[in-house]
Order: C-alpha cells, then structure tokens, then sequence
C-alpha cells in the first residue's frame, strides 16, 4: 500500500439525537457576567502590567492576523468607527483572560505596548483611507492623533469569577462570533485551565504522540491538544457513559481530570505515552489511516485514533510486545478491518452515533485479544 494525504478528517461532534439539544439546562442565576466600558488607554495599562492576558499556556495563538489586518484595527480607531465587544474571564487574582477579541487586543498591543525598537512592533501598513500615516509607529503620529486613539471608549462584558465550568464553556462558544473564532478545543483548555489543561498541553506536545502522528497535526488552534482529549474521555469514562454528544463528553472528562488525584494523572500520562509508542512500533507511518478507494492509505482518522490508542493503553506492556511480536498478522486482520465496508461506514459517517462508538472500541478490542489468544 502507498502513503498519501496526510490531513485530519472532519467528524461529527453529535448523534442525530443530540445535536444542538440541552440536556442539562444550567441555573440562570449562575450566569454571572457584568458589562464595563473601558478607553483604549486603561486597556493598554492593562496590557503593560499583564493584567489582561493574551498569551496564557492554555489559549491559542494571538498572533493570526497579518499586519494589514493589525493596521485596519488601528485605522478604525483612529477613524472613530466602533469596534466590537469585548468579553473576558476574570480570575480569581483579578486578571483578564480573553474570550473574545483576542486579535484586536494583540493588534493594540503590538501598537502601543510593545517596545519602539521591538523587532514585534508594528507599523501601520496598507491602511484603506489614512494614507498619511502609512509606515508610522505609535509615537510617530500627530499627538492630536494619539489622544484620539487613547481616549476611544471599548465596550466588554466580563464574566465573574464563581461562574460554574459547564456555563462559562456555553458562555465561551456562545459569544464567539468573529472571524476567528475559538475551536472546541480551545474553549476547553480556556475554561478547564489547571492540571487538566497542562496535562492535555504536556502530552500533545511529548515526542511520542508527534511521531505517532508524523507531525501532521497542527497545533496551532490547538487540534493536538484534542486528540489528548479525546484519548482521556474514552480511556477514563469509557464507552459505556457515551450518550451521543461527544462535545460534552470531552467537557466530562475535563471537569474529572480537574479533580484526579496525581496518581490517577501519573497513570493517564504513562498509558497515553505507551499507546503513542506502540502504536508506532506496530503501525509505523499507517498508524490511525484508512485505506481509501485508490488504495492509497489517507488522513488520520479520529475515530480510528481512539480506538487504537484506548485500547493499547488498557493492554500490558507484556501483551503490547506480544502484540509487535505478531505485528503481521495483527496487521493482516487488521487491513482485513479498512476492508470491511461495515467498519469503515462505521469511522466514516456517524461516527459519533452511540453504535458506532461502541462498536468501533469493541471491534478493536476483540481485533487485539484475538491476535493475543493465538498460539
């Protein structure tokens, strides 16, 4: 077989049943958000001290807008033009994270707060109507100019601190709305911050879940940090507390892995570790591939991912040699398996129907005990 494309495939989140349905409305009362107009220059005092934080280890990068899109921001204001709203989460030290706004935010800052002489600094470019002030830096226009931009008024809302994980993640995807908006698994590792999120963080950058996964998977908007996730959700809660919205599934496990004792995390990170090693050892460069039409073996599928990977993580390390030992005809049934037009139906479409959930772990379950029986 050949090795093709190398991309992630795209999954639906919930079974027909679920999809966009409330199972578990949440308490009005426990929506705790006040709203508060600030200037840019309070902002930026703000931003100086690190009293908002852009760059948390749990949030995404800051940093995707390009600079004409960094210079239209400023325009804006400098044009008077309202921007949009501003949302944070405040702490329990009183410090600002951000929900939403985030580019607008390290648009002003890499305006204003950065150093002159910072290589980061920017200079307004490609602006729409102000041509005049093309290639200038902050201090480098009229003061007339720079007190405008001072004095705008920003509108935010921000959410208290004490408002309950599950309404702050609605809270959270409600309200990102803009053109870059926050990926579920950005959402999770803002709200689930702690030992849950450093663990997800840890893990999806340790060498072996890279190699496992050729480095295909971009950790940009944070798709890495979901694969650990996932892995989490079916290695700690199973397939038997599956209901069909795999969204709050992955919430689920967040919310427990806030509250595990170390030993239980120690023994997260060491299974998710071995399963990434053996998963390479065993699979080399097909690992989590189905085999398409053409023959050629194609993108990483999650489901498949899940599947393998819990499944390893639960076996000893003895029966996982045993495994490689048999590693052909493991990887005979197996491809016997990407054959099999039931069990790719069931990785390709629904994939997070309850069936198929179950299904999918069982086959792979049985799959590794079958080769692990034989003498």
């Amino acid at each position: 077989m050949h090795v093709g494309a190398n991309t992630v495939e795209e999954e639906q989140l919930y079974s027909g049943a679920c999809e966009k349905e409330i199972t578990e409305p949440f308490n009005p009362k426990d929506v705790d958000i006040v709203s508060q107009t600030m200037v840019v220059s309070n902002v930026v005092d703000q931003l100086k001290y690190g009293e908002i934080l852009l760059e948390p280890d749990f949030q995404r990068h800051p940093d995707l807008w390009n600079p004409t899109q960094q210079s239209r921001l400023i325009e804006s204001l400098i044009i008077r033009i309202p921007l949009p709203t501003f949302y944070f989460d405040s702490t329990d030290d009183d410090k600002l994270i951000v929900v939403d706004g985030l580019q607008r935010l390290y648009a002003i800052k890499r305006f204003m707060v950065l150093n002159i002489d910072d290589k980061e600094r920017l200079a307004l470019t490609n602006l729409e109507y102000l041509k005049e002030y093309e290639g200038k830096k902050f201090e480098e226009l009229p003061p007339i100019i720079q007190r405008r931009i001072n004095t705008q008024a920003l509108s935010t809302y921000i959410i208290r601190p004490g408002t309950p994980d599950k309404v702050r993640t609605s809270i959270f995807t409600r309200i990102n709305t803009g053109g870059l908006t926050l990926e579920p698994a950005e959402i999770k590792n803002s709200v689930y911050r702690g030992q849950a999120a450093n663990l997800l963080k840890e893990l999806a950058h340790s060498e072996e879940f890279v190699i496992a996964t050729r480095n295909k998977i971009d950790p940009k908007r944070m798709l890495d940090c979901e694969f650990v996730n996932r892995f989490m959700a079916f290695y700690l809660l199973g397939t038997e507390q599956y209901s069909g919205n795999l969204e709050d599934y992955l919430n689920d496990v967040m919310i427990r892995l806030q509250k595990e004792s170390k030993a239980t995390i120690e023994a997260c990170r060491r299974d998710f570790l071995k399963a990434m090693k053996y998963s390479v050892r065993i699979w080399e460069k097909i690992a989590f591939r189905k085999i398409n039409a053409n023959g050629y073996y194609g993108q990483i599928n999650k489901p498949l991912y899940d599947a393998i990977t819990v499944n390893l993580a639960k076996l000893s390390t003895q029966e996982c040699e045993k495994l490689l030992r048999r590693k052909d005809e493991l990887l005979e049934k197996y491809n016997e398996l990407l054959n099999d037009k039931k069990f790719v139906d069931m990785i390709t479409s629904g994939t997070a129907a309850i069936d198929n959930v179950k299904d999918r772990h069982r086959i792979i379950y049985n799959l590794f005990q079958g080769v692990l029986a034989d003498d």
